[in-house]
C-alpha cells in the first residue's frame, strides 16, 4: 500500500452489557426523576468482565466486514478497564490470539476520556493512509465499576454511564464508510476549579471549534449531513442540544435514539450509534461521529461508499 491512499470504515459493530436498569431507580434520583428534557430511561450492566464485551464486539466487527482476521495488522483498545495490574490485561491478549490475529500489534489508547474511541478512529485512518498499517481493528469498551467506581450519574447529571463496546475495522479496502477527516481539541478548564459559567463556555467553544477544524480539513459543512446524521456521546438530550446547536447543527440531525435506550456506554457511545443507524437504514448522507468528555471533544467525518 503506498501513501496517500484512502482510509475506509467498515464492519461495526456492538456489544451490550446484558443486564438493563432503570434510571429513575438509581440511587441519585432517589428524592426526584431525571428531567424530561434528559431523555434518559435505562443503562447497561455487564454481567461478566471487559472481555466478555470486547471480544464479542471485534468478532462481529471481522465477521461484518469480512475481514481475514489473520490479516489484521494493528489493534487500538480504546479502553481503561484493562488495568496493568489486572488478570485481564494477559487474557486480553490470548483472546487477540484466539480469534485469529495472531499478527496484529496492540496498542492501548487513554486520556481522552469518552473522546478516545473517535480520537482512535482518525489514527487509524492516518495510518492506514500513511502506509503505516493495512489493517487496523479499533476496539472501545469498559465497565462502569471499574472506571467510575464513584457511581453512573458523571458530568454534572448529564450523563448516565452504562457498559458497552464497540469495534471497527478501518483499511484501504473500498466498502462502506470512507473517512474523509478528523479533528480533536482538548479545553483544559474542564480539569480546573472555577465557577460552572465558565466550564461551560469553555465546552461552547470546544464544540465550535472541534467542528470549524473538521469542515476546514474536509471541505463539507454542516448543511451537508441529513437526518440522524451526527452520532455523538449519548449525554443528555437536552445538553446535545444546546451543545450541537451552537457548532450548527439542526436538531433533526441530531441522532438521539440511543439516549434512553442505552445511556452512555462512555467512548462507545459513535460506534454503537453508527452500528444502529445502519442497521436502521438512516438517510444515505455523510455523517460524524462525536466521542466528549468534560474537556475532550473529538469528531470524525465519514461518507457512505457508492457500491
Amino acid at each position: 500500500m503506498s501513501a496517500g491512499e484512502a482510509a475506509y470504515l467498515n464492519g461495526c459493530a456492538a456489544e451490550l452489557g446484558a443486564i438493563r436498569g432503570k434510571i429513575a431507580e438509581l440511587p441519585d434520583y432517589a428524592a426526584a426523576p431525571p428531567g424530561p428534557g434528559t431523555g434518559f430511561a435505562e443503562y447497561r450492566e455487564a454481567e461478566d468482565g471487559i472481555l466478555g464485551l470486547l471480544g464479542p464486539a471485534m468478532r462481529r466487527a471481522l465477521d461484518t466486514s469480512g475481514t481475514d482476521p489473520a490479516a489484521v495488522d494493528t489493534v487500538l483498545l480504546a479502553t481503561e478497564s484493562l488495568p496493568a495490574d489486572g488478570p485481564d490485561r494477559h487474557a486480553a491478549m490470548g483472546l487477540l490470539s484466539d480469534l485469529g490475529m495472531r499478527r496484529a500489534y496492540p496498542v492501548m489508547l487513554g486520556l481522552a476520556d469518552c473522546s478516545t474511541a473517535v480520537t482512535a478512529l482518525g489514527m487509524a485512518a492516518s495510518m492506514v493512509r500513511s502506509g503505516a498499517s493495512r489493517t487496523v481493528l479499533v476496539v472501545s469498551g469498559d465497565l462502569v465499576r471499574t472506571v467510575l467506581p464513584g457511581g453512573r450519574v458523571v458530568l454534572g447529571g448529564t450523563a448516565v454511564a452504562g457498559d458497552g463496546a464497540a469495534a471497527a475495522v478501518v483499511s484501504g479496502r473500498r466498502h462502506g464508510w470512507e473517512v474523509l477527516g478528523g479533528a480533536r481539541r482538548i479545553a483544559h478548564e474542564g480539569f480546573e476549579p472555577g465557577p460552572p459559567a465558565r466550564r461551560l463556555s469553555a465546552q461552547l467553544a470546544l464544540y465550535q471549534g472541534v467542528f470549524t477544524d473538521l469542515w476546514d480539513a474536509t471541505g463539507l459543512t454542516a448543511r451537508d449531513l441529513g437526518t440522524g446524521a451526527v452520532l455523538p456521546s449519548n449525554l443528555a438530550q437536552d445538553t446535545l442540544r444546546m451543545f450541537l446547536g451552537e457548532a450548527g447543527f439542526a436538531d433533526g440531525q441530531l441522532y438521539l435514539d440511543n439516549v434512553p435506550r442505552i445511556a452512555h456506554c462512555l467512548g462507545s457511545d459513535p460506534l454503537i450509534n453508527l452500528a444502529d443507524r445502519t442497521a436502521e437504514g438512516g438517510e444515505p448522507s455523510a455523517v460524524v461521529l462525536a466521542g466528549s468528555s468534560a474537556a475532550h471533544v473529538a469528531a470524525v467525518l465519514l461518507h457512505p461508499v457508492e457500491e
